[in-house]
C-alpha cells in the first residue's frame, strides 16, 4: 500500500489511558509508522480525569513517524462533561475541526465519548473509520451492563444512568447520531458478537470485523522481576478492571473456595478493590498488585498457570487474552460475549459457565499435561489471528477498498 496520511482521533491515550482502547490506539499508532506511513494521534488532555487522577506508569515511547497532539482546555473537567452531555466538544472544538480539516488520507475515530463527541464524525473529509471499543452509539453507559449489577436484556435507560448517578445526553434524542454517522465509511468491530449486537440495534452502515491486535509478549529473564514475582509461581492470574462487570469477584469467590498451593495474583485498579481485598483478607494466597505497567506485566503473562476471563459482561474484545495468547499461556475463560470467539472456537483454554466449573477448570489447568495441551493452540491462534502483520493486512484491505 501507498504511504498515507493517518489521523487518529481518542480521548484516552498513554499514559493518560484508564483501559484498553488507548493502548490499542498507541500501538496502531506505532505500527502504521513503523511501515512508513505519516501518524498524528489527536487526544484530550483533560478527559482522563473522569477515569483516572494520574498518568500511567511505564514506558511508551513513540515511533519518529507519529505526531502526537494532546488538546487541554482551560475548561478542565468542565469540557469533557459538555461533550457527553450534547454530543460535541466546545472549547476545543475549533482546534480538533482545524486539525482534522487538514491533509490527511483517514481519519480513524476511537473512544470520542468525551472528545469531540458524535459531532466530530463530521469534521474532515479524509475517508472516515470508527472503531467501537464499546456499545456506546447505542447504550450510554457504555457496556450494557443495567444499573451495575447485570446484563442488559431490556432497556431502561434512564433509569440505569440515574444507578450510574450520571446526567442523561442530550444529544441521543435528537438524531444526532445517525446524521453524523452517515459520513463513517466503515464501523470496525474488533469481535463478531460486537458486530451482530449492532446489527441487532438497528444500524444500516458498512461495518468490518478486524479482531484486536496486541505486541507478542516479550520473553524477559530480568533477575529483578523474577525477584519481584518469582516466589508466587505456581499461579493464576487475572488482569481486569476490578469492576463487577468484568466479574473479578467471580474469580476471587472461586479461588477461595479452591484448594491447592497455587496463587491468584490480581492486577487492576477500581471501585470493588476494598471489597475484594476485604473478602480476600483471610487467604494469603490471593495476592492484589494494583496497577502494572506493561514492560513488567508481560513476566507474569508468560509465567502463569494460566490467565482467567471471567467477565460477566457481553465482552467485545480483550486484550489480556490476546496476550496471554501470545506467549502460549492458556486460558479459563466465561461464555460471555466475544470469549468464545477467542477462546473456545480457538481451543486455547478452558470455557466455564458457573463457579463450579470455574474451580474445575483450575485444577484440571493444574495438571501439566492438561496445560500443555492448550499451549500450542493459544501461540497458533495468536499468530494466525492476532498479531500485528495480521491486523495489518486487514486493515489494509478495507482501506483498498473503501479508497476504491
Amino acid at each position: 500500500m501507498k504511504k498515507l496520511r493517518f489521523c487518529l482521533i481518542t480521548a484516552f491515550y498513554p499514559p493518560f489511558h484508564p483501559g484498553g482502547c488507548g493502548l490499542h490506539v498507541y500501538h496502531l499508532a506505532n505500527l502504521l509508522a513503523a511501515d512508513g506511513h505519516h501518524v498524528e494521534v489527536v487526544c484530550s488532555g483533560s478527559a482522563h480525569l473522569y477515569k483516572i487522577k494520574d498518568k500511567r506508569s511505564g514506558r511508551y515511547p513513540h515511533h519518529p513517524g507519529v505526531k502526537v497532539r494532546r488538546l487541554k482546555s482551560a475548561a478542565g473537567k468542565i469540557e469533557p462533561l459538555l461533550t457527553y452531555l450534547f454530543g460535541s466538544s466546545f472549547f476545543s472544538r475549533r482546534r480538533i475541526k482545524e486539525i482534522l480539516a487538514e491533509d490527511f488520507d483517514v481519519i480513524h475515530y476511537h473512544n470520542i465519548s468525551l472528545f469531540g463527541g458524535v459531532s466530530a464524525l463530521s469534521w474532515g473529509r479524509a475517508l472516515k473509520l470508527f472503531t467501537l471499543h464499546t456499545y456506546w452509539l447505542f447504550c450510554p453507559t457504555h457496556y450494557l451492563w443495567k444499573k451495575k449489577r447485570e446484563v442488559c436484556r431490556k432497556k431502561e435507560c434512564l433509569d440505569c444512568l440515574l444507578s450510574y448517578r450520571r446526567p442523561p445526553q442530550f444529544w441521543r434524542y435528537s438524531g444526532l447520531r445517525d446524521r453524523m454517522l452517515s459520513g463513517v465509511n466503515s464501523l470496525i468491530m474488533p469481535c463478531r458478537f460486537m458486530l451482530e449486537k449492532h446489527r441487532e440495534e438497528g444500524f444500516p452502515g458498512r461495518m468490518d470485523y478486524i479482531p484486536y491486535f496486541v505486541e507478542a509478549v516479550k520473553e524477559d529473564s530480568s533477575d529483578e522481576l523474577k525477584k519481584e514475582f518469582g516466589g508466587y509461581s505456581p499461579y493464576f492470574l487475572l488482569v481486569t478492571r476490578l469492576e463487577s462487570y468484568k466479574g473479578p469477584q467471580v474469580a476471587v469467590s472461586a479461588f477461595r473456595k479452591k484448594g491447592g498451593n497455587s496463587k491468584l495474583i490480581v492486577v487492576g485498579t477500581g471501585s470493588l478493590g476494598g471489597a475484594l481485598r476485604k473478602a480476600a483478607a483471610s487467604d494469603p494466597r490471593i495476592v492484589f498488585l494494583d496497577y502494572v505497567a506493561p514492560d513488567r506485566l508481560d513476566w507474569l503473562y508468560r509465567n502463569a498457570t494460566a490467565l482467567l476471563a471471567p467477565s460477566v459482561w457481553p465482552e467485545m474484545g480483550n486484550q489480556t487474552v490476546l496476550q496471554a495468547m501470545s506467549c502460549g499461556t492458556p486460558l479459563i475463560a466465561s461464555r460471555a460475549g466475544c470469549l468464545p470467539e477467542l477462546v473456545g472456537e480457538n481451543g486455547s483454554g478452558i470455557m466455564f459457565g458457573n463457579e463450579e466449573e470455574l474451580i474445575g477448570a483450575m485444577e484440571e489447568m493444574e495438571k501439566p499435561r492438561i496445560r500443555s495441551e492448550f499451549i500450542p493452540r493459544a501461540l497458533g491462534a495468536y499468530r494466525e489471528n492476532y498479531a500485528p502483520e495480521i491486523f495489518l493486512d486487514k486493515y489494509y484491505q478495507l482501506i483498498g477498498e473503501l479508497i476504491k
